[in-house]
C-alpha cells in the first residue's frame, strides 16, 4: 500500500506550481476537525518516536498557521526532554533566522502575524533537526512552499541538519514541479511515519510502521 497522494487535477498544466499550491492548500483547509485531530496525533507519535532515538539537541520547529500541521505536541515533548526548540523569525523581506524559545509565552506576533521569539539568533550550524511546513512534498524530498522563498534561502545554511517536511498524506505526492532554487528535504513526516528520501522507505521505528518502499 502506498501512502502518497496523486496531486491535484491541474487541468492539463502538469507543471503549474500555482495550481498545485492552490488545490493542495484548499484540500488542507477543508479537512474536517475530527480527521485532522486523528492525523495530527499519529504524526506527532511518529515524530516523537523518531526524535526519541537521538540525543537531545536543537530542534527548529514552526508555529502552525491556518491549516498547517500543528506541531504543538512535538514541541512540548521536546521541551520536556531537554531539547532546545527554536522557531523562525523573519528579519526582513528576504531573510529569516532561528531563535530559541522555552515556552509558548516567549512568542509574540511578528511578521505576517505569526508568533515569533525574541532574543539572539542561533547559529544555523548549531541546528540538529529542522521541521518545515509546505503545501506539498514528494518522494524525492522536493518541497512546494508558499511562494515567499524563506526556507529556500535558509536551508542552504544548514547542511548538517536533518530537514524534515511535515504534511498530511494527501500533500505527499509522487512528483512535484520544481525550480532550480527549490531546496529539498531529507525526510517527509506524515501520519504514516517518517519517510527517508535517501533510503526510499520509511524509517524503521518499530510499532508497526507500514508503507511501500520505493
Amino acid at each position: 500500500m502506498n501512502h502518497w497522494g496523486r496531486g491535484p487535477d491541474t487541468g492539463g498544466s502538469v507543471w503549474d506550481k500555482g495550481v498545485w499550491r492552490r488545490r493542495l492548500l484548499q484540500w488542507r483547509d477543508d479537512l474536517g476537525a475530527t480527521d485532522r485531530e486523528k492525523r495530527e496525533a499519529a504524526l506527532a507519535a511518529w515524530a516523537t518516536r523518531w526524535l526519541g532515538g537521538m540525543p537531545p539537541g536543537i530542534l527548529m520547529a514552526y508555529v502552525a498557521i491556518r491549516s498547517e500541521v500543528n506541531l504543538k505536541p512535538v514541541v512540548e515533548w521536546a521541551w520536556n526532554r531537554g531539547w532546545t526548540v527554536a522557531f523562525p523569525r523573519v528579519e526582513d523581506s528576504h531573510r529569516m533566522s532561528a531563535v530559541a524559545a522555552d515556552s509558548w509565552e516567549a512568542l509574540s506576533p511578528g511578521a505576517f502575524g505569526i508568533p515569533e521569539p525574541t532574543g539572539p539568533a542561533l547559529s544555523p550550524g548549531d541546528l540538529d533537526v529542522i521541521v518545515v511546513p509546505g503545501a506539498a512534498f514528494d518522494r524525492l524530498g522536493r518541497r512546494l512552499g508558499y511562494g515567499q522563498g524563506f526556507y529556500d534561502r535558509f536551508l542552504p545554511q544548514v547542511p548538517q541538519a536533518k530537514v524534515v517536511g511535515a504534511a498530511f498524506a494527501e500533500q505527499w505526492v509522487d512528483a512535484l514541479p520544481t525550480d532550480p532554487h527549490d531546496v529539498p528535504v531529507q525526510y517527509v513526516l506524515t501520519e504514516y511515519g517518517v519517510w527517508s528520501v535517501q533510503d526510499r522507505g520509511f524509517v524503521d521505528l518499530g510499532g508497526g510502521t507500514t508503507g511501500e518502499r520505493g
